[in-house]
């Protein structure tokens, strides 16, 4: 055990000397007078044990002890009392954070054997301070370990597919609005938004020729492309700080009515953000143009997800959509330009631009029409 510094309290100096005497072998030793004294050695020093006596003149001890609780609330804290009534001391002890008290007359043995046990409580308490500030540096470096994993997964589908970034960033911005709209916490609309970044970064794994396929996918193209909510979940993996946001990710393609895939869910088994980022997932589709397609507009796009409602859809989640849509879908452009400069969670992805609409996908399209016109 360290040395400690030990402020000891007492109206009567014969009792300070004694207490000097038998403590300052092994620490150093602040006498005061009194509690008014006493506080003004605690705003000027720092003491990692108070022994006060509890009857002295204008300040009891246990008056001390409350009033530096403001001021050094980890500091030990011992009472010497003459007290009898037992409630009385409880009550005491209690109002002053007295880490135990010692009868008068006291023994210099059991005063000693009580100091070092004290002090022992002190310093654990002063390494689990010191390891709990070290776990919460470590958390933040891991969250921004994970900032960093985010931001380069979805650089990477950028780079394949200049569409799907865009869109996720959009989805996830729709995602959010939704999940602020049913009331979600900050928690929620953190994973949401995660959710929505990253629920198409499995097709980092899909061939190009069906990612860039101008013409509706083969059964067997359908599957290969049907099993991107799975690739996505396993490229997330079980990075910390994203457990909720891969289950979100996984089951984004669950149909309300048990119908979709992976796994089948229905209804309220499926995790709620996956449900909100299904039906962000499905308008911004539906409104966007597609390198097969053009979009259909908001009005359809609200009859689709209106005719769906309650088979694809959670009614509760379309409900929320449409509240916050307004007509012709001016008003989400508006909010979204408005709230979301950058991300909810200060994630920024200067590569992708959310207005894109696939200039690669178009590129390839008109190359593979040239191909054909050459090979008539």
């Amino acid at each position: 055990m360290r040395r400690h510094k030990i402020l000891v309290v007492d109206d009567e100096i014969p009792n300070l000397r004694l207490l000097r005497r038998v403590l300052s072998d092994e620490h150093d030793i602040i006498e005061a007078q009194g509690g008014a004294e006493a506080v003004e050695v605690l705003k000027n020093d720092y003491v990692s044990l108070i022994i006060t006596d509890q009857r002295m003149p204008s300040m009891t001890g246990v008056q001390l002890l409350e009033q530096s609780i403001a001021i050094c609330p980890d500091t030990i804290k011992i009472l010497l009392t003459g007290y009898t009534d037992v409630q009385a001391l409880v009550d005491a002890i209690n109002a002053g954070h007295v880490y135990k008290y010692i009868a008068k007359p006291w023994d210099a043995n059991e005063l000693k054997l009580t100091v070092r046990r004290a002090l022992e409580a002190f310093e654990l308490k002063e390494t689990n301070d010191h390891l709990l500030s070290e776990l919460q540096i470590a958390i933040a470096e891991l969250e921004s370990v994970s900032v960093g994993t985010i931001r380069a997964l979805a650089d990477a589908l950028d780079a394949k597919c200049d569409y799907t970034a865009g869109h996720s960033l959009r989805v996830s911005r729709i995602a959010v609005l939704i999940g602020r709209q049913m009331k979600l916490t900050d928690s929620e609309l953190r994973d949401v938004e995660l959710g929505g970044i990253l629920h198409d970064i499995g097709k980092i794994g899909v061939p190009e020729s069906i990612l860039w396929k101008a013409d509706k996918l083969t059964p067997e193209e359908r599957e290969i492309m049907c099993k991107h909510p799975v690739k996505s979940a396993e490229i997330i993996g079980d990075l910390r700080g994203l457990v909720r946001a891969r289950e979100y990710v996984k089951h984004h393609h669950e149909y309300f009515n048990g119908e979709g895939y992976p796994d089948g869910l229905a209804g309220e088994d499926i995790p709620i953000g996956a449900r909100i980022i299904m039906v962000s997932d499905a308008y911004d589709a539906m409104t966007t143009d597609r390198p097969y397609r053009q979009s259909i507009g908001h009005d359809k796009a609200m009859a689709e997800l209106t005719k769906m409602t309650g088979a694809q859809f959670d009614p509760k989640v379309v409900e929320a959509l449409f509240a916050i849509i307004g007509p012709g879908g001016h008003e989400l452009d508006r909010i979204i330009s408005e709230q979301f400069p950058d991300s909810f969670i200060g994630l920024t992805l200067p590569g992708a631009n959310p207005s894109k609409s696939g200039k690669r996908f178009q590129d390839e399209v008109e190359r593979q029409a040239r191909l054909a016109a050459t090979d008539v």
